[in-house]
């Protein structure tokens, strides 16, 4: 169901509400620190709306993993989610199809055990890439583009547990968002270094997914969101948060492997990278739609 599919309904009843006087209720399940941007995203698309709108979480979000806490999203039961797209989650939720990440989420950097040497390094192509492990999220959306392009992983249900495997040497590599990775990597830096010569892209666009149940929260979340990008808030936001992590990642000196992304819908917008790829590389971006 797409924002423009929604009924005439749903229009009848947001003229009907007085957003002045009411205060709109809306959850959401990811806590975690590393889906802190999309919450800030979130709270600056509804801060450009009338009214007022409270945020909350279920007491239970810290123990939901993705595959759980969407599902609560589809049985309405938890208003709505940001994760990357698939055809999926376009039918059962409501997709607002503005790439809260601008793509950066899809450029992944590759930890690496600092003392552990396979190779990777040497590195160039897939072709390189495929004689080692990566370690993975079992339940994460983008699992079948390791496998769409014959690149072994091990996954695990638990996130942190991914990170013993790459200290046990029981994989050689956890692929990493640009977004996220720095932040990890303080965590773990008594093991772990970035390798520094190499990086993935996927086409992989984070949208908000907002509950069936909820069609008139889709409506605005997509007003306020428009409204951040027209008045340049958002990019602000986007540059305060990653500006640094991008200018650390030093990404016109690595060298970039395209990966192909089986998951995404096939009517999905191309996402424009500007706002931090390296214009060196924007011919070989358009490979990867």
């Amino acid at each position: 169901m797409s924002l423009k599919c929604c009924s005439l309904a749903v229009f009848l009843v947001l003229s009907s509400i007085n957003l002045a006087a009411e205060n709109v209720e809306i959850s959401h399940y990811q806590t975690h620190a590393r889906y802190e941007y999309g919450a800030k995203v979130l709270k600056l698309a509804l801060s450009k709306l009338p009214g007022t709108y409270s945020l909350n979480s279920p007491e239970l979000s810290e123990a939901l993993n993705e595959a759980r806490g969407e599902l609560e999203v589809i049985d309405g039961r938890i208003d709505l989610q940001w994760m990357s797209t698939s055809i999926f989650r376009e039918e059962n939720m409501i997709p607002i199809k503005i790439p809260i990440y601008q793509g950066l989420l899809g450029l992944r950097l590759l930890l690496i055990n600092k003392i552990h040497d396979t190779g990777l390094e040497k590195i160039s192509s897939i072709e390189d890439l495929r004689s080692f492990k990566g370690g993975h999220g079992l339940h994460w959306g983008d699992l079948p583009v390791y496998a769409a392009n014959n690149l072994p992983v091990l996954a695990h249900k638990d996130y942190e547990s991914i990170f013993k495997l790459l200290k046990l040497q029981r994989i050689d590599y956890f692929h990493r968002g640009l977004n996220e990775i720095w932040s990890e990597l303080k965590q773990h830096q008594d093991k772990l270094i970035i390798a520094d010569n190499v990086m993935l892209f996927y086409p992989l666009p984070v949208y908000f997914f907002v509950s069936k149940h909820r069609p008139e929260l889709a409506l605005l979340l997509e007003k306020g969101l428009n409204i951040a990008l027209t008045d340049g808030s958002f990019k602000q936001l986007f540059h305060e948060l990653f500006q640094t992590n991008i200018e650390n990642a030093k990404l016109s000196t690595r060298q970039l492997i395209i990966l192909k992304n089986p998951t995404l819908p096939s009517d999905t917008p191309y996402i424009e990278t500007n706002w931090w790829l390296p214009e060196q590389f924007h011919p070989q971006m358009k490979n990867a739609f």
